[in-house]
């Protein structure tokens, strides 16, 4: 809102108040209500003018009562003498504080000393005026009464002042308490990235270095040069994506705060990122993601786990038909005295008994894409279960039924799972 529009608000809402009033025993002044709100308005907007708003006030003032009292029958010349002083009190008001501008908002002891001035001084001018109209002579006893009632209304005025400092400060807090949350949650967003990229990264490695092997072999005269080349040419791209990937990793890292740090993670934050990462590719509103831990651990695999967890829900993500209700992707971990277990279940087609024996073949999927006739390639679940029964050292069971859904249990040896510390940040 403009200056000149809070203004003019301000001085119909200060002649407003002001008809709201107690009479003294001079005739014709007024105590009101309105010489409170009136210093609260300049202090609060401290980019106006108070002589620019103080006249302004004078002049609505004066018009305003001016006119109630010719409508009380009350003659033009009369009324202006009896309106006048009144009008006068704020541009003397406006004038004194305009003086004393310099006086900081915080310091609420200097303010009250301010209104009290500009109210004691303005209404004793007031005061002076009409009893010299009046010819009448001013009194110890008006004087002092004049005094008690600039105490009241500057007490009265600070009380005001004070809690909308205080709502202020609570409104501050408050933004400062969202934009800090919207910190934590872009640095937990950020680190989530990083930790799946460098996941990536470590299998980019994988990768290349089993591309390097496959160049090598390929080398021996009875192969044709263009399987050279292009063995030669997939391991050098590999390369280049690798070494984009690093260089994506380190930035982001340069603009978090603290170190990241990947040595170990407790399985709190790895169910966290996971679910996070599910919920920003999901773009249906009827999934139910449920992931639960009995305890909370932490692993130097974390690598593995989230691997074997991930491909575990994306295979849940992609038998779901969601045009159905009650879809749901659970995970939940408890452990018995030998082993970390982990239930992965879903609401998806579930898996004919047929095909059940033969999930875990590299190569076999019962995905097809009548779209684009693109069949998945069943790398997925041979990956679990090499990472599981290899690297883990555990099983994998698996139970499922047509249109009710699929239940993945894993079970992983206590000593090939854990580290001794409890609470792991990355």
């Amino acid at each position: 809102m403009k200056k000149r529009q809070r203004m003019l608000i301000f001085a119909i809402v200060i002649t407003a108040t002001s008809q709201f009033y107690l009479n003294f025993a001079i005739d014709g002044f007024r105590i009101s209500t309105a010489v409170i709100i009136f210093p609260v308005f300049l202090i609060t907007y401290d980019d106006i003018s108070s002589i620019h708003a103080s006249l302004l006030t004078a002049l609505i003032v004066f018009v305003v009562r001016i006119f109630v009292l010719l409508v009380s029958g009350t003659e033009l010349v009369q009324a202006a003498f009896i309106v006048f002083p009144g009008s006068l009190f704020y541009i003397i008001y406006g004038i004194m504080f305009s003086l004393n501008k310099r006086i900081p908002n915080n310091s609420l002891p200097k303010m009250f000393f301010l209104i009290l001035t500009c109210d004691f001084f303005s209404n004793i001018i007031e005061v002076f005026l009409r009893m010299s109209i009046s010819n009448n002579v001013v009194n110890n006893r008006n004087l002092i009464i004049l005094f008690f009632i600039a105490v009241t209304r500057a007490f009265l005025a600070m009380v005001i002042l004070a809690i909308i400092r205080n709502y202020k400060i609570l409104l501050t807090r408050e933004e400062h308490e969202i934009r800090y949350q919207n910190l934590i949650l872009l640095t937990s967003d950020l680190k989530s990235e990083i930790y799946l990229m460098k996941k990536n990264s470590e299998a980019i490695e994988h990768i290349m270095s089993n591309s390097y092997i496959l160049y090598e072999n390929v080398l021996q005269p009875e192969h044709d040069d263009y399987i050279k080349d292009l063995s030669l040419n997939i391991t050098k791209d590999i390369h280049e994506i690798k070494k984009d990937y690093i260089r994506v990793i380190k930035g982001l890292e340069n603009t978090l705060i603290e170190e990241f740090q990947l040595s170990e993670m407790s399985i709190k934050d790895i169910f966290y990122i996971l679910k996070e990462s599910v919920c920003r590719l999901n773009e249906n509103d009827n999934l139910y993601l449920d992931f639960k831990y009995e305890a909370n651990f932490s692993t130097k695999n974390h690598f593995q786990l989230m691997s074997i967890l991930r491909n575990l829900v994306n295979n849940s993500m992609e038998s779901i038909e969601f045009s159905k209700k009650n879809n749901f992707i659970k995970i939940y971990h408890k452990s018995d005295k030998k082993n970390h277990i982990f239930i992965v279940s879903d609401s998806g087609e579930g898996i004919s008994p047929e095909n059940l024996k033969y999930i875990y073949n590299p190569g076999f999927s019962t995905k097809f894409d009548y779209n684009t006739g693109d069949v998945n390639r069943g790398i997925g679940l041979y990956h679990v279960k090499n990472l599981v029964e290899s690297y883990f050292k555990g099983t994998i069971d698996v139970t499922s039924k047509i249109n009710s859904g699929t239940e993945f249990t894993i079970k992983i040896p206590l000593g090939n799972m854990e580290v001794n510390n409890e609470n792991i940040h990355y």
